[in-house]
């Protein structure tokens, strides 16, 4: 099974599901049912229901699973699955030995990730014993609290707590979400800690209730986004250097590519506005043959990006130095000789790109960026030169200069360079279509993004809205997508007796 790229493919698959389910396995039951029926109820022995029951269920959850990236279908060759069956685990509260109906994990450091229950597709979700109209998070919320459920509510969130807390005082990791399903209603807990251990709060805000089948159709997205493998594992693992080599061999590595760890904040001044400071590390990111990424870093080395000229060439150099001693370290040690791949190919492999996006913001102020074959988001040179747009008079001498001038580094727009620098740009056109939405009906036109449906098309929009696109490293992606087009035209191969001007 191929990796589902998105919410909308996860909605198919999950239709394929269900409709695989309605039209072949339910009848199949419905006929064993009428089978083995011997009495006027016309129901099977219990031992039959039961069975049934649990193959049904066991066929929509797996499915379900798959669906959002959790796999249990890996070859051996392909290394373990993320997700296992029936695993072990010592119970701190009765001290035996219970069985966890599904464990996700990290592939490569086998962190828990998610811990999965189910329950009889017949079972009803949670009631309070005294009735109200409390929404079905309150419910569990309360459960969990101690008030009484009607059923066996109560002692399957009992049980489903000395799970979450027997992961932890085993691996002291608590997983990052805890699925409840028949099957057919899920309870997705977002923040097991809150909702499971001792000093949590049990916050009905982190608990999402799906009442029924129909009610993931209608929040689909809702669900991928917080239960899909790679959203859960939160991006790649982080390795440093020295750990690879235990954790990784080269047969398993496919392609790499180069990237920034990078920190943008503000630096406040006695005098003036607060100027911006942009710090860089270097990593590797690799792919692995079973669809996975992982990241490969080297602290504590940083680099801050300087406010002169000179000093702007001497880190990109200095940077470029320390990412190609990180590749050759990391071909070192795993033995072998890949080559970084470009954004552009990073780009048009869509099953790759997913989790692995341009620019990802993991914490306020501080993103990991994807570079491909280059070493930094900033090149040295603009690859068109003499383009008169650096400079805002001259962009203002014919009538299409941004408002308002730039003429010193800026945190409000976010602007590190300013009028007449050669990583300035000036044209409004070009800041206008940077900060245009993508939206569900440009997203094809847009082409592959690291943003979402709301957010700007620029890819470091979010530390940098004034850099002249012909001095990123992103250029060579954004500029084939159909709806954006620049002032400044690449130069024609000399030769051909045709020269192109750069456009007002």
């Amino acid at each position: 099974m191929s990796r589902v790229r998105n919410a909308t493919d996860f909605l198919l698959k999950f239709r394929e599901i269900r409709e695989r389910y309605e039209g072949l396995f339910r009848h199949r039951i419905a006929e064993i049912r009428t089978t083995y029926a011997n009495n006027r109820s016309e129901r099977p022995p219990p031992a039959v229901d039961e069975s049934l029951e649990a193959h049904s269920r066991v066929y929509l959850v797996n499915a379900l699973l798959a669906a959002l990236n959790w796999r249990l279908d890996q070859a051996p060759e392909q290394d373990l699955p993320n997700l296992v069956p029936e695993v072990p685990v010592e119970s701190s509260q009765q001290g035996t030995t219970r069985f966890l109906d599904y464990l996700g994990f990290e592939r490569e450091t086998y962190n828990p990730l998610l811990v999965v229950e189910t329950k009889r597709p017949s079972s009803l979700l949670p009631r309070l014993v005294n009735n109200n109209s409390a929404s079905s998070e309150e419910i569990v919320s309360r459960g969990l609290s101690g008030e009484r459920l009607i059923g066996d509510w109560s002692e399957w969130l009992s049980t489903l707590s000395d799970y979450v807390r027997s992961v932890h005082s085993r691996v002291q990791k608590v997983p990052q979400r805890v699925l409840l399903t028949n099957g057919d209603w899920l309870i997705l807990f977002l923040d097991p800690s809150d909702a499971f251990l001792d000093a949590g709060t049990r916050d009905p805000g982190q608990i999402i209730v799906f009442l029924d089948r129909n009610d993931v159709e209608a929040r689909y997205s809702e669900l991928f986004r917080n239960l899909e493998y790679d959203q859960v594992a939160g991006g790649p693992v982080a390795l440093e250097l020295a750990e690879i080599r235990f954790l990784i061999t080269g047969d398993k590595i496919d392609r790499l590519m180069h990237g920034l760890q990078l920190h943008y904040f503000s630096k406040p001044q006695i005098y003036g506005q607060a100027l911006p400071v942009i710090n860089v590390a270097p990593l590797i990111f690799l792919h692995l043959t079973y669809g996975t990424w992982v990241r490969v870093e080297l602290p504590p080395a940083q680099y801050e990006l300087p406010h002169d000229e000179p000093g702007l060439r001497a880190h990109l150099a200095e940077v470029q130095n320390a990412a190609t001693n990180l590749l050759s370290q990391v071909n070192n040690r795993l033995e072998i000789s890949l080559q970084p791949s470009s954004l552009s190919s990073h780009y048009e492999n869509g099953e790759t790109f997913e989790p692995i996006r341009g620019m990802v913001e993991h914490r306020q102020g501080q993103f990991f960026v994807a570079t491909g074959d280059k070493t930094h988001y900033l090149l040295a040179e603009p690859s068109v030169p003499d383009c008169p747009h650096h400079d805002w008079a001259r962009s203002h001498a014919t009538g299409v200069a941004s408002n308002p001038p730039i003429h010193a580094r800026s945190i409000t727009p976010r602007s590190f360079f300013y009028s007449s620098e050669l990583h300035h740009c000036a044209h409004r056109h070009v800041s206008i279509a940077k900060g245009c939405q993508i939206t569900a009906a440009n997203r094809t036109d847009c082409g592959s993004r690291s943003g979402q449906d709301g957010d700007a098309f620029c890819e470091i929009w979010h530390f940098e809205q004034h850099l002249c696109c012909r001095t990123c490293a992103f250029e060579e992606v954004c500029t084939k997508a159909q709806v954006f087009s620049l002032p400044c035209q690449r130069p024609i191969p000399a030769g051909t007796g045709i020269r192109t001007p750069i456009e007002g």
